[in-house]
């Protein structure tokens, strides 16, 4: 990594460590501005985040299932188990309920 691209402190080392790929957006300031590849990496590492963090906000703010407050492994790790088979409930709906009103907009046209 360049001298010249500011970098989140303390992470990069870890991250690479543990063996991990490096999924930090590089972000630049008004003196060292982001070059068009390090904007088209920060892109590509939007998509994935996106999509993940979708999942975690809607957990946290509709259903309240961040905070896990059981005793004991088997307990924590069967809440998880329901909080993320009802996401995946609640997200075949909302697919459902989109599918369905294409396939009735398109009959009325």
């Amino acid at each position: 990594m360049k001298l010249d691209t500011y970098i989140y402190i303390g992470q990069e080392e870890t991250i690479e460590s543990s063996g991990m790929r490096n999924m930090v957006h590089e972000k630049g300031n008004r003196y060292h501005k982001l070059t068009d590849a390090q904007k088209a990496s920060n892109k590509e590492k939007s998509r994935t985040r996106a999509r993940v963090e979708h999942v975690f906000g809607f957990m946290t703010n509709s259903m309240n299932a961040m905070y896990i407050r059981t005793i004991g492994y088997i307990r924590a790790t069967g809440k998880i188990g329901l909080a993320n088979l009802t996401y995946n409930m609640m997200r075949c709906t909302q697919l459902k309920k989109k599918v369905h009103n294409v396939f009735l907009r398109d009959s009325y046209a």
